[in-house]
């Protein structure tokens, strides 16, 4: 049984979005949410299912899963009512978004996609899969070469940045659309190859690389956003 939280502020639609779902195999809603403030850490901690987000009535969506992100990290977050803009949907995805849906999906998409997240998978268009290894591609090149960044291969390097910012394996997984075997042999390789112990030594060696270089990886945000959507520092 998959577990589900709806955050939406209009009720009509989370009372709605709840009776479809409860109507779906396999699906609980334990919780239907007016504010993203109410997601209080100890109901995130009980369900190891799905948030559901509605970010078209919010005025600021990517502060508010970076707040809930930060809260709570081991969210599984998907945003509602994304615009299809390809801006949109890697900022939301490097926010730490598990998954997405436009205003334009249906509800049987919706039940393909929280099933995905669940699992610890991400369901995208092969457009959008595309965009977000590029834009970690992108995020990889700006960790200026150090003594040993020659070592690591174009996809660990990709990974390392990853690390550094803080993701899972799962969540790496998700982000570069490959298997979760293949980023645990990744990280395998980074720290056979940096001499180091441990996840949170590559992420200190990631985040050295950058600082080194005056180089804000998480910055990146603001580039991808339009200025009106920026999230506020």
């Amino acid at each position: 049984m998959i577990e589900i939280i709806i955050v939406a502020a209009t009720r009509f639609y989370r009372e709605g979005l709840a009776l479809a779902l409860q109507n779906a195999d396999g699906f609980e809603v334990i919780a239907t949410l007016a504010r993203p403030e109410e997601l209080e850490p100890d109901l995130a901690a009980r369900t190891h299912g799905v948030v559901l987000l509605d970010i078209s009535d919010l005025s600021d969506g990517p502060s508010v899963v970076l707040a809930l992100r930060a809260r709570n990290p081991g969210l599984r977050l998907i945003a509602l009512g994304v615009s299809a803009q390809e801006y949109d949907i890697i900022a939301y995805a490097e926010l730490g978004a598990a998954g997405y849906l436009t205003r334009d999906h249906s509800i049987s998409e919706l039940v393909r996609t929280i099933e995905s997240v669940a699992h610890g998978e991400l369901r995208c268009s092969p457009r959008v899969a595309a965009a977000l290894s590029r834009r970690v591609a992108e995020l990889s090149a700006e960790v200026q070469p150090g003594p040993n960044a020659g070592l690591l291969s174009r996809r660990e390097a990709e990974v390392a940045v990853l690390l550094e910012q803080g993701l899972s394996n799962q969540e790496i997984s998700r982000q570069l659309c490959i298997a979760l075997a293949t980023v645990k042999n990744h990280v395998h390789n980074i720290l056979d190859k940096l001499g180091l112990q441990g996840r949170a030594a590559a992420a200190a060696w990631a985040r050295q690389q950058r600082l080194d270089h005056s180089v804000l990886i998480r910055s990146t945000l603001h580039q991808a956003l339009p200025p009106s959507n920026r999230p506020h520092s």
